[in-house]
């Protein structure tokens, strides 16, 4: 499930570079960075690879997961810094509902 993950959300960041003067690098593969201090895309970009993660996943996992809401995080994480913390994100978030939907469907 993991590389699915990485292929999703490398394809969401990819499908930017269309819109962007510069294509993003990611020549550094996971630790390419993506937003934050060394970061080369705008507060816009990413929220379009975020709404387009989402909406990939769930239409390959049938999950809904909320990206862009970072409010159970400590102060200092930066899921959002490079692709490899991304996907570390991605996957943590799609773990957690799909355990969610998993022991929502058992109590039904």
């Amino acid at each position: 499930m993991l590389n699915e993950v990485k292929t999703l959300v490398e394809t969401a960041v990819r499908q930017q570079d269309l819109l962007l003067s510069e294509p993003i690098d990611l020549s550094r593969g996971e630790d390419s960075p993506l937003y934050g201090v060394e970061g080369t895309i705008d507060s816009m970009t990413l929220v379009s690879i975020l709404v387009d993660t989402e909406e990939k996943i769930r239409h390959r996992f049938g999950a809904e997961v909320h990206l862009a809401d970072t409010s159970h995080l400590p102060a200092t994480a930066t899921p959002f810094a490079t692709l490899g913390t991304l996907c570390a994100y991605v996957m943590n978030r799609l773990e957690s509902a799909l355990t969610a939907a998993g022991a929502e469907a058992l109590a039904n």
